[in-house]
């Protein structure tokens, strides 16, 4: 079984790639290093997606509770609370298991914060190509509203 994390921040238009572990106790957590990528820098996230799911996760120890989950992301975005990373990003989460392929996009709740009420899912065989998979989160992360800028506005000049 393998998970793999993407946070797509909008103010910057980043991906924010930490690398995934699973504990001797069987859950998963977020280890060092923490990838970041421009969104329209594709070529390279994309290669880095699909090589993170053709290794799979590390085996590490049970971390101790006094750990504080998320905290190298706020660190290195210099945030200074994970509420205000949540309200400006969504996290894909794509899960390898023995059946299916699952990736899960999560939604923003009427607060701005992330709900499984409003979370997408999408579903591939175990056999389905890897390639398949990554140009299938691209194409999600690509089209979400967080990973473009708006256009600036043009004005004209009438002459008058």
């Amino acid at each position: 079984m393998t998970m793999l994390k993407i946070y797509l921040w909008g103010p910057k238009q980043r991906l924010i790639v930490p690398k995934m572990a699973e504990t001797d106790s069987g859950f998963f957590v977020e280890v060092e290093p923490l990838s970041i990528f421009e969104c329209h820098d594709i070529f390279h996230w994309k290669k880095h997606l699909h090589d993170a799911l053709a290794k799979g996760m590390a085996q590490v120890e049970t971390p101790d509770s006094a750990q504080e989950p998320g905290s190298a992301i706020l660190e290195k975005l210099e945030l200074n609370s994970w509420g205000e990373f949540e309200r400006n990003s969504t996290l894909f989460t794509i899960h390898q298991g023995a059946r299916y392929t699952t990736i899960y996009a999560t939604g923003a709740g009427e607060d701005g914060m992330w709900s499984h009420a409003n979370m997408t899912e999408r579903k591939f065989h175990s056999r389905a190509p890897l390639q398949v998979i990554v140009d299938a989160i691209a194409s999600d992360i690509i089209k979400h509203p967080h990973a473009s800028k708006p256009l600036p506005l043009l004005l004209t000049s009438s002459g008058n």
